[in-house]
């Protein structure tokens, strides 16, 4: 009896622990799968400034986080999943309203900018594999100014400053001795927030901003490769600064749009340079805008969106220009506002919206977006990093890199990032 009562309990033993151990072997392995993925599949909540949303949050509500003037912490992410851009080596030195080219070498240029919200810099940094290395100074510092890469990429131009020194300076960077040498003669007119666009025939004709008394004006004049020096040209019909130029595609002819004029205002008007001479639009922008980006198209036609007045307002509206009918056209808006942003003409042919400042709200944007030309139409895209205005953005075989700016507070971001083609 007691040895059939043994082996009953030995049984039920037996039992328990063969259960025992399928249930662990089962439950393991499940346990281990979700831990390793959950870990994968986890987004790093956005931080700024004490105010937290994650990924998903942003891209459900449209919520845009808030940058605190007295905080100096600009991060806002390390994830490196999917739905953000990649985080690349960072500036040597934060700025913002600086300028960038591509250079023939493969290596992109970034020189000057502001430091802070009143001291220009004239240091530079030029990008390469292993990240941003210290490059030659130009001659004077330089804020608010343009760079344009000329000479099939070998030159680089870097024109007016909103400093003291420099307004009327212009310098040129050679990439073979990697040196800053200024111009033969200095430019007609002291200028800032103005426009520098390369034509076809290797000129590059400057016009408009904001003269030292910071007022805008209306001169224009050409930079000539061959002599090193300016030469005048007929002046625009309205002073403008602040506003865009775009080289249309025929090589000559040159759009302005916008800007704020000498009044201080707001503009709709837009002109036209063709062959030396401005010639005024008889159709205007569907909205007055400063501080917007525009993009020549494919197709032909240019994409004109964001911008604003600077606080306490930015705007989301878009349109085009068609160059047949010579008028503007209202697309689709974008989700956010955007002032100081920039725009890039993928191989795609569809064009990235990238951060900008929504000064309506205070806050600076993540998502970035995408403008489809045949729907005219926006959709979000990959969040960066770190929210940012009146940086630079330059297109590469692979992808689109995006650096410096401001978020609002005193320092400028040192930080870069990559959207990948």
């Amino acid at each position: 009896m007691y040895k059939d009562f043994l082996k009953t309990i030995k049984r039920y033993l037996c039992i328990i622990i063969f259960t025992n151990i399928a249930v662990l072997a089962i439950t393991v392995p499940l346990l281990v799968y979700f831990i390793i993925h959950s870990k994968n599949d986890e987004v790093t909540p956005v931080t700024i400034s004490n105010t937290t949303t994650t990924a998903e949050d942003q891209l459900a509500n449209g919520f845009t986080t808030k940058t605190s003037t007295t905080n100096n912490n600009i991060q806002t992410s390390t994830s490196t999943q999917l739905v953000f851009w990649n985080i690349d080596k960072p500036l040597n030195t934060g700025r913002s309203n600086f300028g960038s080219v591509l250079l023939a070498n493969g290596k992109v240029l970034v020189a000057g900018g502001l430091l802070n919200s009143s001291t220009d810099y004239s240091g530079t940094e030029v990008y390469t594999l292993t990240g941003w290395q210290v490059a030659t100074s130009m001659t004077g510092p330089r804020g608010f100014h343009t760079v344009t890469a000329f000479a099939n990429n070998t030159k680089v131009l870097a024109a007016g400053s909103a400093g003291i020194s420099g307004k009327q300076t212009a310098e040129v960077y050679n990439i073979v001795n990697s040196r800053w040498a200024l111009t033969s003669i200095n430019m007609s007119s002291s200028r800032y927030s103005h426009t520098a666009t390369l034509l076809s025939n290797g000129q590059i004709l400057i016009a408009g901003g904001s003269n030292a008394s910071g007022i805008s004006i209306s001169e224009a004049e050409l930079y000539i490769p061959s002599s090193n020096s300016f030469i005048n040209t007929t002046n625009m019909n309205i002073a403008r600064c602040c506003f865009t130029s775009t080289l249309l595609s025929d090589g000559s002819t040159v759009l302005v749009t916008g800007g704020i004029n000498a009044a201080n205002s707001l503009i709709t008007t837009a002109e036209l340079y063709i062959n030396g001479s401005w010639i005024p639009l008889s159709s205007s922008m569907t909205q007055a805008r400063a501080y917007h980006a525009a993009v020549l198209l494919n197709d032909g036609t240019v994409l004109i969106a964001g911008g604003g007045s600077g606080t306490p307002n930015a705007y989301s509206s878009a349109e085009i220009y068609n160059a047949t009918t010579q008028y503007f056209i209202t697309v689709g808006s974008m989700q956010y506002r955007r002032g100081g942003l920039t725009l890039t003409l993928l191989p795609s042919g569809k064009v990235l919206a990238i951060g900008g400042a929504d000064w309506t709200s205070g806050t600076y944007p993540l998502v970035c977006e995408l403008y489809d030309p045949v729907t005219r139409t926006w959709s979000n895209t990959l969040m960066l990093n770190y929210g940012r205005s009146f940086h630079q953005s330059v297109l590469t075989n692979t992808f689109v890199l995006t650096m410096g700016g401001t978020n609002g507070t005193s320092s400028r971001l040192t930080s870069s990032e990559k959207y990948n083609l």
